[in-house]
């Protein structure tokens, strides 16, 4: 760059930062970092460079708060944090790649053409602070029907220089670039369910104000569009609104081509976008042998089909050239953008009703009344050599071995209550749990007296086959659209996650996917035995968080046993705790009287 006086002045700046060619810079006042792009508007304050952009919020598990920190990159540590979370995002994940991670890794710094700056949330744990997820901002969609037909709707901003009546070529070479995109976020796959994206999202909108800009002036509106939006919305509890499907291709893409085709050498006006499916198409004709012409037959007739009639091999070519309609979304960034949005939704309302699908899994109202359950076991000791030989040496006299496990229990809930039963190892857990299951049969050494009847069904939460993946799993048992919203629900919405098998996922992925299994069977009440026994204190935590949120949000009552709970005994907050004594009477307490007890004997 250069100063007042046309001498050469370097500076240096962060990765990302969002500066560059024909910007007109400032610097603060003497001995301090700041350093500003001047603003185009004279009503709009200079942007600010540097310091780094970097704001705090919090995030609660239960009782225990965790700092969440979400800034720009500035150094070698966060290039990698950034290069660890891209794994996660499809796009840059090489699994179905044979070459290694060490082999062929996308680069998470890789250009997306025209400006952008990535965001990177950090969570502190303990003491250290491990990279929980980021977001990509960048220049908007050039072309967007929904966009288009809501803009028409007319502008004028009160305080800056921005309005137009129609949103035609010229209002769009004036204005477009007071939209900024969401290019992606992503967030770590064993932190999912804790409101990161929201968090993330909020960080993104301050910045987008302060410091995102195009020329030197800033956004107005925020936008986003996904696939992923068809299953899940994400984005309107951040502000967000729904305006319409984007177009995709299926009604142009194969005249695109044929265009394309009778001028090889020409640029046609077409965009590097269009170019590409070309190539790919290109490809995909020399991979089978077939003229160019049988390639775009094919292509047709595919678009004419259902989805379903495209083979393995058609459909990892031809995805690469057809784009469906997805959902498209804004997000004003102040008062005015904001009373804009709500007028012209109203008057130009969506072409196209909002399609995220929605999925229930609510049950029916369950009362669960159970009075003096007792179980006792008994077994007869076989006559043999050995067991006469203690009898005698302990002048033990009897042939049959009598133990009360459960006595005199009496047991009420209803939907979203959280029983949690707790007692050492050998207190009867296990079988108490078992005696709750009207579908169970048990062991015949037992013995159960009870007065109620069990009027309502149990499910257990269970392993998942693990010779198809996780998806398909559910999906052909309850729908692809109701698995899809399970998963999301308990945590696991990481697409690579859905098409491994069981086996593959860590065991905190496989804990939420045996829980949106859970949500998707029809079991008035959830028996869960062992719980969290075999995960780390945070991944418990976390999974015992997302049990709660479920069991409220669909009415089950949930029945959880475990030793060793004390971990995640907060974030799972239970409607009441029964404590097993062997040999001993049951005692059911509070929430807060169990902890008040077990933080009393731990102190």
């Amino acid at each position: 760059m250069r100063g007042g006086n046309e001498t050469p002045v370097t500076i240096r700046v962060h990765r990302f930062a969002v500066v560059g060619r024909g910007d007109t810079i400032r610097f603060g006042t003497a001995g301090s970092n700041k350093v500003f792009v001047v603003s185009k508007e004279e009503s709009e304050p200079d942007i600010p460079l540097t310091p780094l952009f970097s704001t705090d919020d919090t995030v609660y598990i239960g009782k225990e708060t965790f700092e969440l920190r979400i800034k720009e990159l500035n150094s070698d540590a966060d290039m990698r944090a950034l290069e660890f979370l891209e794994q996660f995002h499809y796009k840059t994940n090489n699994s179905l790649s044979e070459k290694s991670h060490s082999e062929e890794q996308k680069s998470a710094t890789a250009s997306v053409g025209g400006r952008r700056a990535v965001l990177c949330a950090d969570i502190k744990i303990g003491e250290r602070w491990v990279p929980a997820g980021y977001i990509d901002l960048q220049m908007p969609l050039m072309m967007c029907k929904p966009r288009h037909d809501l803009f028409d709707y007319p502008f004028g901003h009160p305080e800056r220089d921005i309005a137009w009546e129609r949103w035609d070529q010229c209002a769009m070479k004036g204005y477009l670039n007071t939209i900024v995109r969401v290019g992606r976020i992503v967030v770590s796959p064993e932190l999912r369910g804790l409101g990161i994206t929201r968090r993330i999202l909020k960080a993104a909108k301050t910045f987008a104000v302060e410091r995102w800009h195009i020329g030197g002036v800033r956004p107005i509106f925020m936008e986003i569009s996904a696939e992923m939006l068809r299953h899940i919305d994400f984005v309107s509890s951040s502000g967000f609104k729904y305006v319409g499907q984007t177009e995709g291709n299926l009604s142009r893409v194969v005249k695109d081509m044929e265009h394309m085709a009778r001028a090889p050498s020409g640029e046609f006006g077409m965009m590097s976008l269009q170019r590409k499916y070309f190539r790919a198409l290109e490809d995909y004709c020399k991979t089978i042998q077939i003229s160019f012409e049988e390639g775009l037959e094919v292509l047709k007739r595919k678009i004419e089909q259902n989805h379903d009639a495209l083979t393995t091999g058609e459909w990892a070519i031809l995805r690469s050239i057809i784009r469906h309609p997805i959902p498209y979304y804004l997000c004003p960034l102040d008062d005015y953008a904001s009373k804009y949005l709500h007028a012209a939704l109203k008057a130009r309302p969506p072409k196209e009703a909002v399609i995220t699908k929605r999925s229930e899994f609510s049950v029916k109202s369950t009362q669960i009344s159970i009075e003096s359950l007792s179980i006792r076991a008994a077994y007869r000791m076989p006559e043999t050599k050995s067991t006469k030989i203690i009898m005698d040496a302990f002048g033990l006299k009897g042939d049959t071995i009598y133990a009360d496990i459960v006595q005199n229990i009496s047991v009420k809930a209803s939907n979203g209550n959280i029983i949690l039963v707790v007692g050492s190892s050998g207190s009867g857990k296990s079988v108490f749990l078992n005696a709750l299951d009207p579908g169970k049969t048990l062991d015949g050494n037992l013995m159960v007296r009870r007065t109620g009847i069990l009027k309502y069904s149990a499910g257990w939460l269970r392993p998942l086959r693990e010779d198809i993946p996780v998806f398909e799993a559910l999906a052909e048992k309850f729908t692809p659209e109701r698995a899809f919203i399970a998963l999301s629900r308990a945590g696991l919405s990481e697409a690579l996650a859905f098409i491994k098998p069981f086996w593959m996922l860590s065991r905190g992925q496989q804990y939420r996917a045996m829980m949106a299994d859970l949500l998707l069977r029809d079991e008035e009440v959830w028996i869960l035995d062992e719980f969290c026994s075999d995960l780390d204190p945070i991944t418990a935590k976390i999974v015992a968080h997302n049990l709660r949120k479920q069991i409220i949000a669909s009415g089950r009552i949930a029945f959880i046993a475990a030793a060793n709970h004390t971990h995640y005994l907060d974030a799972l907050r239970p409607t009441k705790v029964l404590m097993l004594r062997s040999g001993d009477q049951a005692a059911w307490l509070s929430f807060k009287e169990y902890q008040d007890e077990f933080l009393q004997q731990a102190g």
